[in-house]
């Protein structure tokens, strides 16, 4: 049942965590009688901590304990009062995945007022509305569930079975799901869909597929009158250009000549063709081709790779040609400003000295550059902190005096999380009032968080706190580095997050992978004992610099190349090098977006450490100006 709704102030400031450690006591001590079940002296805790921050905590763990016997309405109930955590979600989950596994729909539908976001419970959902006699919504859902190229959740299958019996999808919605499946790279699930079509557009089905397993089959002289041959076409065209542009440009200009293809379908073809040429190593589309599809399309994404490779070739005369074919807004950001200007200088055209002027007061990796081209001192555009109040409402409240006793509890993944969501309800003065209060209670992280968030770029203050800095600085001591430099890559990595884990597996403030974590060690003759030592911020750090400092060394001294090496790894730098660009030509040209923007980042990042430091700066050292990539 649900229990004792929230009182937040209705405005305050967040008292320190000293104030509530009794209470805290207290809740810890109240969560070990719960384990044993909540009794008389259970209750009798509960009571006193009415106005505690995490009492939520312990009727979400009631509550998740009478989930069978709960009604829709005591739910709301607990949601209502949960409303500003993240536990609130954690609870609906639960309780609408025992209600549709008990078959209750009614109680699942009386939680909730629209579907939910989960494929799982939008499943369940519609299953509900099925139960309950609405079918036509119900089976409007499971044709939308149904629509897509991969295999739904499970829990799909008996509102799948009901639709089926009652007739399923068309032979329009067959073929919609069949192309995705191609698009999805999914030969498996275009040949059971087949199981469902009319024996007309099974034959287009079996066409599919074989072109999927074949895509030259483009290539010869297919020509059929049937309606959805012009779909098997294009699909055919561009899986071959991922293959082959080259052949995929010649299969498509007979097909222009033979089919009555839509301009849509064309125009995908032509910029599917002209962007895996731009990458081909081998093979392209013809160059001229290319580039007029280009300049015909005006599609920025595409524009962009064909300017990197002008960059990288030092074709300038094309990227001046080629910024015109960008959009405005795409145009006018630094990035381009700073080609167009780089560009115009080595032309010999008038107006890259105005550019620079305007470029250099911007605060950014190709301002910065802008800055030492034409040798005026960097812009740090530093928003210096208002008198804001300290003073948080309502949930805002809440969510920051969680996040503060998780913190406390030393639950740092519990409180990162709800201090996000925190964030996420907060406007734009509680986020700032949020990332002050991180600032002056030593989350570095977390103020970070707050600027991010609130998309206050100039609050430098929180995006750029020295955390960590005594480990900084002895750790750059023993490896004869920058601690700025360090700081500043730690500050990419992972946010100052020191539990921060990627998607890959790299761990802690410095993102080492365990792999790499095994060989510093060896290497160093220390000892490593296991990935959750890479949470610890004095060995992550340690671990981190030793690593940073080899490939500094392997590059000669070179950061900009250790940098890249240590997001993309040594092997990719390696077959990236050809001793032929300038240094900001190979940083803008580099393959990866992710190692591009991460070696511009972290560049910038020391800069603007040192400068707040009230240390000299420079971007690149004349060492690395000088060097040819």
């Amino acid at each position: 049942m649900a229990t004792g709704a929230i009182q937040a102030s209705v405005s305050a400031p967040l008292p320190a965590a000293e104030q509530w450690s009794s209470e805290r006591a207290l809740y810890q001590s109240a969560k070990s009688e719960l384990a044993t079940g909540a009794g008389q002296r259970y209750s009798e805790m509960r009571a006193q901590l009415a106005h505690y921050p995490l009492r939520i905590d312990l009727d979400l763990a009631v509550n998740l304990g009478q989930l069978h016997h709960m009604k829709a309405s005591e739910a709301r109930e607990f949601l209502n009062q949960a409303r500003g955590t993240p536990l609130a979600s954690r609870f609906l989950v639960a309780y609408l995945r025992h209600k549709a596994q008990d078959g209750r729909w009614k109680s699942f539908l009386g939680a909730i007022d629209t579907p939910p976001e989960m494929p799982e419970l939008q499943c369940y959902y519609y299953r509900a509305l099925l139960a309950t006699g609405k079918t036509e919504p119900a089976f409007k859902g499971a044709s939308k569930l149904w629509n897509v190229g991969y295999s739904q959740d499970s829990a799909c299958d008996p509102l799948f079975s009901a639709w089926m019996a009652q007739g399923g999808p068309d032979d329009d919605l067959i073929w919609s799901r069949a192309l995705n499946a191609f698009d999805a790279k999914n030969g498996y699930l275009i040949r059971y869909v087949k199981r469902f079509a009319s024996n007309e557009l099974q034959l287009d089905l079996d066409e599919l597929a074989v072109v999927y397993q074949r895509p030259s089959r483009v290539e010869g002289d297919h020509h059929s009158h049937r309606p959805r041959h012009g779909d098997i076409l294009m699909a055919g065209v561009a899986r071959l250009a991922q293959l082959n542009p080259q052949r995929a440009y010649h299969a498509l200009l007979a097909l222009t000549e033979d089919h009555s293809l839509s301009d849509a379908q064309v125009e995908s073809a032509k910029s599917d063709i002209a962007r895996h040429s731009l990458f081909a190593k081998r093979s392209p589309a013809p160059e001229a081709w290319v580039t007029q599809q280009v300049a015909a399309l005006r599609r920025d994404k595409l524009t962009v790779i064909w300017l990197r490779n002008a960059i990288a070739e030092s074709e300038w005369q094309a990227v001046q040609q080629g910024l015109q074919w960008l959009s405005d807004g795409l145009r006018s950001q630094d990035r381009w400003t700073y080609w167009d200007a780089r560009s115009r200088e080595a032309l010999f055209v008038e107006g890259s000295g105005a550019l620079f002027g305007k470029l250099a007061s911007q605060r950014s990796f190709h301002g910065f550059l802008a800055a030492e081209r034409i040798a005026q001192p960097y812009q740090l555009n530093e928003m210096k902190p208002s008198v804001e109040s300290a003073e948080l409402s309502g949930s805002i409240w809440l969510g920051a005096a969680r996040a503060q006793e998780l913190l406390a509890l030393g639950l740092r993944e519990e409180a990162k999380e709800q201090w996000q969501h925190t964030l996420n309800q907060a406007n734009f003065s509680g986020q700032m009032t949020l990332g002050m209060i991180a600032l002056q209670r030593g989350w570095s992280d977390f103020g970070v968080d707050a600027a991010i968030t609130g998309g206050n770029w100039d609050r430098l203050d929180l995006r750029f706190p020295y955390a960590f800095w005594k480990e900084f600085q002895s750790a750059a001591k023993d490896t004869e580095q920058d601690p700025f430099a360090l700081i500043a890559l730690a500050r990419r990595e992972s946010g100052l997050n020191p539990l921060a884990r990627s998607k890959v597996g790299a761990r802690g403030l410095m993102q080492l992978m365990p792999a790499t974590a095994r060989s510093v060690a060896k290497e160093n003759g220390v000892s490593y004992r296991g990935v959750r030592t890479l949470y610890d911020p004095q060995v992550s750090i340690a671990f981190g610099t030793s690593y940073y400092a080899g490939l500094v060394e392997r590059y000669d001294g070179n950061r900009v190349k250790a940098l890249a090496a240590y997001n993309a790894g040594p092997s990719r730098v390696s077959r990236w090098l050809s001793d032929s660009q300038s240094v900001d030509q190979w940083v803008d040209s580099l393959p990866f977006a992710e190692t591009r923007e991460y070696v511009q980042a972290v560049l910038t990042y020391r800069v603007i450490y040192r400068l707040r430091a009230g240390e000299p700066a420079m971007l690149l050292t004349q060492g690395e100006r000088d060097e040819l990539y």
